[in-house]
Protein backbone atom coordinates (compact mmCIF):
# COMPACT_ATOMS: atom_id res chain seq x y z
CA UNK A 1 0.00 0.00 0.00
CA UNK A 2 2.95 2.08 -0.18
CA UNK A 3 3.94 2.54 -3.69
CA UNK A 4 0.97 5.28 -4.53
CA UNK A 5 2.14 7.90 -1.86
CA UNK A 6 2.24 11.13 -4.46
CA UNK A 7 -1.33 13.44 -4.52
CA UNK A 8 -3.15 12.59 -7.17
CA UNK A 9 -3.44 15.86 -8.51
CA UNK A 10 -6.83 14.97 -10.85
CA UNK A 11 -8.98 14.64 -7.57
CA UNK A 12 -8.60 18.11 -7.14
CA UNK A 13 -9.63 18.60 -10.52
CA UNK A 14 -12.26 16.69 -9.77
CA UNK A 15 -13.68 18.50 -6.99
CA UNK A 16 -13.53 21.59 -8.91
CA UNK A 17 -15.25 20.95 -11.77
CA UNK A 18 -17.89 19.00 -9.35
CA UNK A 19 -18.46 22.83 -7.80
CA UNK A 20 -18.75 24.39 -10.78
CA UNK A 21 -22.04 22.13 -12.11
CA UNK A 22 -23.23 22.76 -8.52
CA UNK A 23 -22.85 26.38 -9.33
CA UNK A 24 -24.52 25.63 -12.63
CA UNK A 25 -27.36 23.84 -11.30
CA UNK A 26 -27.90 26.52 -8.92
CA UNK A 27 -27.75 29.53 -11.62
CA UNK A 28 -30.32 27.70 -14.04
CA UNK A 29 -33.02 27.35 -10.97
CA UNK A 30 -33.58 31.17 -10.28
CA UNK A 31 -34.43 31.32 -14.12
CA UNK A 32 -37.66 29.02 -13.08
CA UNK A 33 -40.81 30.63 -13.52
CA UNK A 34 -39.58 33.57 -14.44
CA UNK A 35 -42.55 36.24 -15.69
CA UNK A 36 -40.28 37.42 -18.14
CA UNK A 37 -40.91 34.53 -21.00
CA UNK A 38 -37.17 34.39 -22.57
CA UNK A 39 -35.32 33.44 -19.10
CA UNK A 40 -38.43 30.99 -18.29
CA UNK A 41 -38.45 29.60 -21.54
CA UNK A 42 -34.47 29.22 -21.00
CA UNK A 43 -35.05 27.35 -17.87
CA UNK A 44 -37.23 24.83 -19.77
CA UNK A 45 -34.73 23.82 -22.24
CA UNK A 46 -32.45 23.14 -19.51
CA UNK A 47 -35.07 20.77 -18.35
CA UNK A 48 -34.75 19.20 -21.98
CA UNK A 49 -31.33 19.05 -21.69
CA UNK A 50 -31.37 17.61 -18.33
CA UNK A 51 -32.89 14.09 -20.39
CA UNK A 52 -29.96 14.12 -22.39
CA UNK A 53 -25.70 13.64 -21.36
CA UNK A 54 -25.74 17.65 -20.80
CA UNK A 55 -27.16 16.88 -17.56
CA UNK A 56 -23.68 16.43 -16.17
CA UNK A 57 -22.90 20.17 -16.61
CA UNK A 58 -25.94 20.59 -13.88
CA UNK A 59 -25.71 17.47 -11.59
CA UNK A 60 -25.16 19.76 -8.30
CA UNK A 61 -26.13 16.11 -6.26
CA UNK A 62 -24.07 13.86 -7.68
CA UNK A 63 -21.46 16.36 -7.46
CA UNK A 64 -22.08 16.38 -3.57
CA UNK A 65 -21.74 12.48 -3.75
CA UNK A 66 -18.60 12.72 -5.07
CA UNK A 67 -17.44 15.27 -2.75
CA UNK A 68 -18.44 12.28 0.10
CA UNK A 69 -16.79 9.75 -1.23
CA UNK A 70 -13.31 12.13 -2.48
CA UNK A 71 -12.98 13.29 1.38
CA UNK A 72 -12.90 9.00 2.28
CA UNK A 73 -10.27 8.38 0.52
CA UNK A 74 -8.45 12.06 1.55
CA UNK A 75 -9.00 11.48 5.11
CA UNK A 76 -8.44 7.79 4.66
CA UNK A 77 -4.78 8.77 3.49
CA UNK A 78 -4.41 11.59 5.76
CA UNK A 79 -4.39 9.27 8.56
CA UNK A 80 -2.86 6.77 7.15
CA UNK A 81 0.48 9.07 6.34
CA UNK A 82 0.67 11.44 9.25
CA UNK A 83 0.91 9.41 11.40
CA UNK A 84 -1.71 11.48 13.54
CA UNK A 85 -2.81 10.97 16.86
CA UNK A 86 -6.89 10.98 17.21
CA UNK A 87 -6.85 14.28 18.94
CA UNK A 88 -4.36 15.66 16.33
CA UNK A 89 -6.60 14.65 13.66
CA UNK A 90 -9.80 16.10 15.01
CA UNK A 91 -7.87 19.61 15.57
CA UNK A 92 -6.24 19.34 11.99
CA UNK A 93 -10.35 18.61 10.35
CA UNK A 94 -11.91 20.68 12.90
CA UNK A 95 -9.98 23.75 12.13
CA UNK A 96 -9.25 23.46 8.45
CA UNK A 97 -13.28 23.10 7.57
CA UNK A 98 -14.70 25.46 10.54
CA UNK A 99 -12.66 29.07 9.78
CA UNK A 100 -14.04 29.10 5.94
CA UNK A 101 -17.42 28.02 7.17
CA UNK A 102 -17.32 30.46 9.69
CA UNK A 103 -16.32 33.34 7.49
CA UNK A 104 -19.10 32.53 5.24
CA UNK A 105 -21.36 32.55 8.07
CA UNK A 106 -20.48 35.85 9.11
CA UNK A 107 -20.98 37.00 5.83
CA UNK A 108 -24.47 35.07 5.16
CA UNK A 109 -25.65 36.80 8.71
CA UNK A 110 -24.77 40.43 7.63
CA UNK A 111 -26.48 39.41 4.07
CA UNK A 112 -29.50 38.24 5.74
CA UNK A 113 -29.92 41.00 8.25
CA UNK A 114 -29.74 43.42 4.95
CA UNK A 115 -32.38 42.47 3.77
CA UNK A 116 -34.68 40.55 6.15
CA UNK A 117 -38.19 41.34 5.08
CA UNK A 118 -37.25 41.96 1.08
CA UNK A 119 -38.80 39.62 -1.30
CA UNK A 120 -37.19 39.14 -5.02
CA UNK A 121 -40.23 39.98 -7.24
CA UNK A 122 -41.09 37.60 -9.23
CA UNK A 123 -38.54 34.88 -8.62
CA UNK A 124 -39.47 31.86 -7.70
CA UNK A 125 -39.89 30.34 -4.24
CA UNK A 126 -36.89 28.44 -4.07
CA UNK A 127 -34.57 31.53 -4.59
CA UNK A 128 -37.15 33.77 -2.22
CA UNK A 129 -36.96 31.54 0.84
CA UNK A 130 -33.02 32.04 1.70
CA UNK A 131 -32.92 35.33 3.68
CA UNK A 132 -35.98 35.61 4.14
CA UNK A 133 -35.78 34.42 8.22
CA UNK A 134 -34.83 36.90 10.16
CA UNK A 135 -31.77 36.55 12.14
CA UNK A 136 -31.79 35.76 15.79
CA UNK A 137 -29.50 34.05 18.80
CA UNK A 138 -30.51 30.82 18.58
CA UNK A 139 -30.25 30.53 14.96
CA UNK A 140 -26.48 31.60 15.18
CA UNK A 141 -25.48 29.05 18.08
CA UNK A 142 -26.88 26.52 16.11
CA UNK A 143 -24.67 27.60 12.96
CA UNK A 144 -21.32 28.07 15.03
CA UNK A 145 -22.41 24.91 17.22
CA UNK A 146 -22.11 23.23 13.28
CA UNK A 147 -23.14 19.69 14.07
CA UNK A 148 -26.67 19.98 15.42
CA UNK A 149 -30.12 19.67 13.31
CA UNK A 150 -31.16 22.94 12.05
CA UNK A 151 -31.71 25.17 9.19
CA UNK A 152 -29.25 25.45 6.91
CA UNK A 153 -30.76 27.40 4.30
CA UNK A 154 -30.84 30.37 6.20
CA UNK A 155 -27.43 32.28 6.17
CA UNK A 156 -25.67 30.22 3.06
CA UNK A 157 -27.57 27.02 1.72
CA UNK A 158 -24.78 24.99 0.52
CA UNK A 159 -23.84 24.34 4.39
CA UNK A 160 -25.61 21.45 4.48
CA UNK A 161 -23.50 19.15 3.19
CA UNK A 162 -20.40 20.71 5.58
CA UNK A 163 -22.26 19.36 8.43
CA UNK A 164 -22.45 15.90 7.53
CA UNK A 165 -18.93 16.32 6.52
CA UNK A 166 -17.95 17.38 10.06
CA UNK A 167 -20.12 14.86 11.77
CA UNK A 168 -18.10 12.22 9.56
CA UNK A 169 -15.00 13.97 10.06
CA UNK A 170 -15.10 13.24 13.66
CA UNK A 171 -16.07 9.68 13.60
CA UNK A 172 -13.61 8.42 10.31
CA UNK A 173 -11.13 6.81 12.40
CA UNK A 174 -13.88 4.36 13.10
CA UNK A 175 -14.25 3.63 9.29
CA UNK A 176 -10.33 4.23 8.78
CA UNK A 177 -9.85 1.73 11.60
CA UNK A 178 -12.94 -1.21 9.91
CA UNK A 179 -11.27 -0.16 6.36
CA UNK A 180 -7.54 -1.29 7.13
CA UNK A 181 -7.81 -4.15 9.76
CA UNK A 182 -11.12 -5.88 7.64
CA UNK A 183 -11.31 -7.62 3.89
CA UNK A 184 -13.13 -4.79 1.87
CA UNK A 185 -16.62 -6.32 1.84
CA UNK A 186 -16.74 -6.55 5.30
CA UNK A 187 -15.97 -2.89 5.84
CA UNK A 188 -18.03 -1.86 4.00
CA UNK A 189 -21.12 -4.06 4.97
CA UNK A 190 -22.36 -2.36 8.15
CA UNK A 191 -22.52 1.01 6.01
CA UNK A 192 -24.32 -0.63 3.44
CA UNK A 193 -26.62 -2.17 6.03
CA UNK A 194 -26.71 1.46 7.74
CA UNK A 195 -27.47 3.35 4.65
CA UNK A 196 -31.01 0.93 3.60
CA UNK A 197 -32.05 0.88 7.07
CA UNK A 198 -32.33 4.74 7.40
CA UNK A 199 -33.73 4.44 3.61
CA UNK A 200 -36.58 2.69 5.55
CA UNK A 201 -36.96 4.30 8.42
CA UNK A 202 -37.31 7.46 6.20
CA UNK A 203 -40.30 6.39 4.75
CA UNK A 204 -43.26 7.77 5.62
CA UNK A 205 -45.29 4.69 6.33
CA UNK A 206 -42.61 3.56 8.83
CA UNK A 207 -41.83 6.76 10.39
CA UNK A 208 -45.33 7.22 11.61
CA UNK A 209 -46.08 3.00 12.40
CA UNK A 210 -42.84 3.37 14.70
CA UNK A 211 -43.33 6.94 16.31
CA UNK A 212 -39.40 7.81 15.33
CA UNK A 213 -39.98 10.97 13.56
CA UNK A 214 -38.13 12.89 15.74
CA UNK A 215 -34.70 10.83 14.57
CA UNK A 216 -36.11 10.18 10.92
CA UNK A 217 -38.33 13.41 9.84
CA UNK A 218 -36.45 15.96 11.34
CA UNK A 219 -33.37 18.08 10.73
CA UNK A 220 -34.47 18.99 7.21
CA UNK A 221 -31.13 18.54 5.11
CA UNK A 222 -29.30 18.39 8.16
CA UNK A 223 -30.94 15.44 9.43
CA UNK A 224 -29.04 12.77 11.71
CA UNK A 225 -30.36 10.14 9.23
CA UNK A 226 -28.49 11.51 6.44
CA UNK A 227 -25.04 11.26 8.31
CA UNK A 228 -25.85 7.97 9.08
CA UNK A 229 -26.44 7.36 5.55
CA UNK A 230 -23.51 9.23 4.12
CA UNK A 231 -20.91 7.05 5.72
CA UNK A 232 -21.31 4.83 3.29
CA UNK A 233 -19.91 7.30 0.91
CA UNK A 234 -17.07 7.34 3.10
CA UNK A 235 -16.39 4.09 3.70
CA UNK A 236 -16.41 3.74 0.09
CA UNK A 237 -14.00 6.44 -0.44
CA UNK A 238 -11.29 5.24 1.92
CA UNK A 239 -11.69 1.44 1.09
CA UNK A 240 -10.85 2.84 -2.81
CA UNK A 241 -7.52 4.46 -0.77
CA UNK A 242 -6.49 1.80 0.66
CA UNK A 243 -6.88 -0.93 -1.92
CA UNK A 244 -6.18 1.92 -4.52
CA UNK A 245 -2.54 0.22 -5.99
CA UNK A 246 -4.01 -2.74 -6.66
CA UNK A 247 -7.29 -0.88 -8.06
CA UNK A 248 -4.82 1.19 -10.38
CA UNK A 249 -2.86 -1.40 -11.65
CA UNK A 250 -6.06 -3.63 -12.48
CA UNK A 251 -7.58 -0.84 -14.36
CA UNK A 252 -4.22 -0.92 -16.12
CA UNK A 253 -4.55 -4.33 -17.67
CA UNK A 254 -8.05 -3.95 -18.90
CA UNK A 255 -8.51 -3.70 -22.72
CA UNK A 256 -9.11 -0.47 -24.16
CA UNK A 257 -12.61 -1.41 -25.11
CA UNK A 258 -13.63 -2.73 -21.43
CA UNK A 259 -12.31 0.62 -20.33
CA UNK A 260 -14.61 2.45 -22.77
CA UNK A 261 -17.02 0.45 -21.56
CA UNK A 262 -16.44 0.87 -17.70
CA UNK A 263 -16.19 5.22 -18.69
CA UNK A 264 -19.97 4.62 -20.84
CA UNK A 265 -21.19 3.22 -17.21
CA UNK A 266 -19.93 5.45 -15.09
CA UNK A 267 -21.45 8.07 -17.04
CA UNK A 268 -24.70 6.05 -17.26
CA UNK A 269 -24.67 5.56 -13.48
CA UNK A 270 -22.97 9.00 -12.26
CA UNK A 271 -26.11 11.10 -14.49
CA UNK A 272 -28.98 8.68 -15.26
CA UNK A 273 -28.52 6.12 -11.69
CA UNK A 274 -30.63 8.48 -9.43
CA UNK A 275 -33.50 8.66 -11.55
CA UNK A 276 -33.81 5.18 -12.41
CA UNK A 277 -34.88 4.57 -9.03
CA UNK A 278 -37.99 6.03 -9.36
CA UNK A 279 -39.62 2.88 -10.55
CA UNK A 280 -38.72 2.03 -6.94
CA UNK A 281 -41.36 4.23 -5.46
CA UNK A 282 -38.83 5.31 -2.50
CA UNK A 283 -39.53 8.94 -1.33
CA UNK A 284 -36.09 10.43 -0.50
CA UNK A 285 -33.57 10.95 -2.32
CA UNK A 286 -31.30 8.95 -0.23
CA UNK A 287 -31.66 5.95 -2.39
CA UNK A 288 -30.53 7.81 -5.46
CA UNK A 289 -27.57 8.75 -4.11
CA UNK A 290 -26.27 4.81 -4.29
CA UNK A 291 -25.77 4.74 -7.80
CA UNK A 292 -24.23 7.90 -7.70
CA UNK A 293 -21.66 6.58 -4.90
CA UNK A 294 -20.69 3.79 -7.62
CA UNK A 295 -20.22 6.37 -9.83
CA UNK A 296 -18.40 7.96 -7.56
CA UNK A 297 -15.95 5.37 -7.12
CA UNK A 298 -15.39 4.63 -10.74
CA UNK A 299 -14.72 7.84 -11.52
CA UNK A 300 -12.46 8.40 -9.15
CA UNK A 301 -10.20 5.22 -10.06
CA UNK A 302 -10.40 6.18 -13.82
CA UNK A 303 -9.50 9.56 -13.00
CA UNK A 304 -6.21 8.03 -11.20
CA UNK A 305 -5.64 5.64 -14.09
CA UNK A 306 -7.09 6.42 -17.59
CA UNK A 307 -3.50 8.26 -18.57
CA UNK A 308 -5.63 10.70 -20.95
CA UNK A 309 -8.46 11.48 -18.74
CA UNK A 310 -5.51 12.11 -15.85
CA UNK A 311 -4.20 14.49 -18.02
CA UNK A 312 -7.03 16.84 -19.13
CA UNK A 313 -7.82 16.75 -15.58
CA UNK A 314 -4.05 18.01 -15.10
CA UNK A 315 -4.76 21.00 -17.08
CA UNK A 316 -3.68 24.35 -15.58
CA UNK A 317 -6.97 25.69 -15.39
CA UNK A 318 -8.51 22.30 -13.76
CA UNK A 319 -6.04 22.44 -11.18
CA UNK A 320 -6.81 26.25 -10.37
CA UNK A 321 -10.85 24.90 -9.80
CA UNK A 322 -9.61 22.28 -7.75
CA UNK A 323 -7.42 24.80 -5.57
CA UNK A 324 -10.53 27.04 -4.94
CA UNK A 325 -13.22 24.71 -4.77
CA UNK A 326 -14.10 24.85 -1.23
CA UNK A 327 -14.65 28.24 -1.32
CA UNK A 328 -16.32 27.94 -4.59
CA UNK A 329 -18.65 25.50 -3.07
CA UNK A 330 -18.90 27.43 0.14
CA UNK A 331 -19.39 31.29 -1.15
CA UNK A 332 -21.27 31.38 -4.26
CA UNK A 333 -25.03 31.09 -2.55
CA UNK A 334 -23.71 34.84 -0.69
CA UNK A 335 -22.59 36.26 -4.26
CA UNK A 336 -25.63 35.24 -5.70
CA UNK A 337 -27.91 36.52 -3.09
CA UNK A 338 -26.22 39.60 -2.86
CA UNK A 339 -26.35 40.04 -6.44
CA UNK A 340 -30.12 39.10 -6.78
CA UNK A 341 -30.74 41.53 -3.67
CA UNK A 342 -29.34 44.15 -4.64
CA UNK A 343 -29.68 44.54 -8.89
CA UNK A 344 -32.89 42.24 -9.73
CA UNK A 345 -34.52 44.98 -11.38
CA UNK A 346 -32.28 46.75 -12.11
CA UNK A 347 -30.64 45.36 -14.68
CA UNK A 348 -31.56 42.57 -17.13
CA UNK A 349 -31.63 39.14 -15.50
CA UNK A 350 -29.39 37.45 -17.77
CA UNK A 351 -26.63 40.24 -17.80
CA UNK A 352 -26.84 39.81 -13.78
CA UNK A 353 -26.31 36.37 -14.48
CA UNK A 354 -23.44 36.60 -16.39
CA UNK A 355 -22.03 39.51 -14.02
CA UNK A 356 -22.61 36.93 -10.47
CA UNK A 357 -21.06 34.14 -12.48
CA UNK A 358 -18.03 35.77 -13.09
CA UNK A 359 -17.76 37.66 -9.71
CA UNK A 360 -18.27 34.12 -7.79
CA UNK A 361 -14.88 33.54 -9.04
CA UNK A 362 -13.28 36.59 -8.23
CA UNK A 363 -15.08 36.25 -4.62
CA UNK A 364 -13.54 32.71 -4.40
CA UNK A 365 -10.28 33.44 -5.15
CA UNK A 366 -10.19 36.01 -2.91
CA UNK A 367 -11.40 33.92 -0.43
CA UNK A 368 -9.22 31.05 -1.44
CA UNK A 369 -6.16 33.57 -0.64
CA UNK A 370 -7.41 35.18 2.59
CA UNK A 371 -9.00 32.73 4.50
CA UNK A 372 -8.63 28.91 3.28
CA UNK A 373 -4.67 29.07 3.05
CA UNK A 374 -4.58 30.25 6.44
CA UNK A 375 -6.77 28.16 7.60
CA UNK A 376 -4.77 25.06 6.19
CA UNK A 377 -1.59 26.33 7.70
CA UNK A 378 -3.71 26.86 11.29
CA UNK A 379 -4.81 23.64 10.96
CA UNK A 380 -1.15 22.17 10.92
CA UNK A 381 -0.26 24.07 13.80
CA UNK A 382 -3.03 23.38 15.56
CA UNK A 383 -2.21 19.12 15.06
CA UNK A 384 1.01 19.57 15.66
CA UNK A 385 0.75 21.34 19.07
CA UNK A 386 -2.39 19.37 19.78
CA UNK A 387 -0.71 16.31 18.93
CA UNK A 388 2.69 17.30 20.89
CA UNK A 389 0.28 17.84 24.19
CA UNK A 390 -1.56 14.71 23.78
CA UNK A 391 2.04 12.89 23.32
CA UNK A 392 3.55 14.67 26.59
CA UNK A 393 0.16 13.67 28.23
CA UNK A 394 0.46 10.26 27.40
CA UNK A 395 4.41 9.82 28.33
CA UNK A 396 3.32 11.86 31.74
CA UNK A 397 0.80 8.74 32.12
CA UNK A 398 2.60 6.30 30.91
CA UNK A 399 6.11 7.37 33.54
CA UNK A 400 3.05 7.96 36.50
CA UNK A 401 2.61 3.88 36.12
CA UNK A 402 5.98 2.78 35.66
CA UNK A 403 6.37 4.71 38.56
CA UNK A 404 3.32 3.09 40.84
CA UNK A 405 4.01 -0.56 39.60
CA UNK A 406 8.00 0.17 40.07
CA UNK A 407 7.72 0.85 43.82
Amino acid sequence: MSGSSARIHAFDSLRGLAACSVIVGHFFIVMRGQQAAVYDRFFQWTRVAKQTPLDVLFQGHAAVVLFFVLSGFVLYLLLARAKLSMPAYVAKRVVRLYVPYLAAIVLGIIGAHAVTGDTLAGFNSWINKFWSWPVTWPSIGEHLLFVGQFNSDRYDFTIWTLVHEMRISLVFPLIFFMVRRMRWWAALMPFVVASATMVVLRQPAIRESMNIAGFAAHGGLTAYVLTVHYMLAFAIGASLAHHRDTLFAAYGRLPGRTRILLGVLTFMLYVYGGRALHITGLATMMPYDWPMMAAAALLLVTAAAEPGFRRALEAPVCQYLGRISYSLYLFHPLVLLAMLHGFAGRMPLGWLLVVTFGLCFVVSDLAYRTIEQPAVELSRIAAERVGALYQAMTQHRSAGTARRYGS
